[in-house]
């Protein structure tokens, strides 16, 4: 994370927004807060924390080190399981070309051969125009 130490005191900050009492004393304690809080969560992804910060931030009571750690835990859970299943689902597809363009124009000429079919076996002309299949849609 990129200037922990503003993440952090932004965090502080938002917990007390949220009206949680905050059990540090003063600036004093509030600083060597924010410097166990750099220490040990400074190396982790600015979204994962913020996340943290918002889910705590709900909470009753101002976030112990504990609370925080298992909130770093479930969200590195949570994001690990995300990634693991977008490999699974990268893994199930066929390769990065998804689309064949041969495919496509052969089913497009089957469904238009099908809709031919339909709409010419109720006229009686052989060879249905337009205004024909305009009726046979309409009726």
């Amino acid at each position: 994370m990129e200037r922990p130490y503003v993440f952090m005191q932004r965090a502080l900050v938002t917990f007390k927004a949220a009206g949680l009492h905050s059990p540090l004393a003063g600036p004093a304690q509030e600083e060597f807060w924010l410097q166990l809080w750099v220490e040990r969560y400074g190396a982790l992804e600015a979204s994962l924390f913020t996340g943290c910060v918002k889910k705590l931030a709900g909470e009753r009571y101002f976030p112990r080190l504990h609370d925080m750690d298992e909130a770093v835990q479930d969200a590195q859970k949570r994001l690990l399981l995300a990634r693991r299943r977008t490999q699974e689902h990268r893994a199930d597809c066929h390769g990065p070309d998804l689309f064949d363009p041969a495919d496509s124009k052969r089913r497009v000429r089957e469904l238009i051969e099908h809709l031919e079919k339909k709409f010419t076996a109720n006229c009686s002309i052989k060879k249905c125009s337009s205004h024909c299949i305009d009726n046979c849609i309409n009726n």
